[in-house]
């Protein structure tokens, strides 16, 4: 993973969201590479980031990506990287969704007859589900990678939530739970660099951002059954920052026809960073799934 102070990206911008922010947007396929960018993409893949991090921690996916033909692209959701916007905080979702559909707008103006595809990880994963059940044939497929999609029982108390919700309208950026780094991935290396990166939020999950992200996960379990549109899920089995079983209940419920789960034993949160083998293993099967889908 390359980090501002190792690379200054080659291919970035801005664009300013309906509520008036700016935000940072990466283009990996702009980069100089051995692809010819005058061919069309077999597709374009928008990468949503997860909370508290930015779309720079998907640089070896995103090139990967490209090396295969697709047009791969993203940005930092609002309040999060060098997107500006208080920090991990938001009233609603639906801010996020917003913001994802003027930016890949503006991509399908420039490639009006190429396919779309969406990734998310963490929350990111929250977002493209939400995503998929308001618009579910905006994107021809979404791959899901730890996803959040239910809420942790003991984080999600009757008590706790009525206790956040008040603090929330008082204080809603209170910093209320900080998340232990140390299981977002095996590998050492991932961790220590998420820990040093000064685009990473360090702080704690904000209170009014909690309550949106429970009612997102609401909005989710809701609509669950009736999403029927193509996904992967991929998850490692020792995920503790969102749980498996999400990944499960969603393949269970989901009337999609085509649907895979893949669970990976013994990984953390962050299959796309992890020990080498395996990361290795979760960049094929993600390409592998998308390739299939554009022959």
């Amino acid at each position: 993973m390359e980090t501002p102070e190792q690379k200054t990206p080659k291919s970035e911008g801005t664009f300013t969201n309906t509520a008036g922010k700016k935000i940072y947007c990466r283009y990996w396929s702009e980069d100089k590479s051995d692809i010819d960018n005058t061919k069309s993409p077999k597709a374009l893949v928008f990468i949503t980031h997860g909370a508290a991090e930015h779309c720079l921690w998907y640089n070896d996916l995103a090139y990967r990506l490209h090396s295969k033909g697709f047009y791969v692209f993203g940005h930092d959701h609002v309040g999060h990287g060098q997107s500006e916007g208080d920090r991990v905080h938001i009233n609603n979702f639906a801010e996020y969704n917003r913001d994802i559909f003027q930016h890949v707008d503006m991509m399908k103006k420039k490639y009006p007859t190429t396919p779309a595809f969406l990734i998310g990880h963490s929350m990111g994963g929250t977002i493209a589900i939400l995503i998929g059940v308001e618009r579910p044939d905006y994107f021809k497929g979404i791959i899901l990678i730890g996803a959040a999609i239910v809420p942790d029982p003991k984080a999600a108390s009757p008590l706790k939530i009525f206790l956040g919700k008040m603090i929330a309208r008082i204080l809603p950026q209170l910093p209320l739970i900080k998340l232990d780094s140390g299981l977002i991935s095996r590998n050492g290396e991932v961790v220590k660099r998420y820990e040093d990166d000064p685009l990473v939020y360090h702080g704690g999950i904000k209170a009014r951002w909690g309550v949106a992200f429970l009612q997102a996960l609401k909005d989710i379990e809701v609509n669950m059954e009736s999403i029927e549109w193509s996904f992967l899920a991929i998850h490692g089995s020792e995920d503790k920052l969102c749980a498996v079983e999400g990944s499960k209940m969603l393949f269970e419920k989901a009337k999609s026809e085509d649907k895979e789960l893949k669970i990976y034993d013994g990984l953390f949160h962050q299959p796309h960073n992890e020990l080498p083998e395996d990361k290795e293993r979760t960049l094929t099967d993600i390409t592998d799934w998308l390739l299939k889908r554009c022959l």
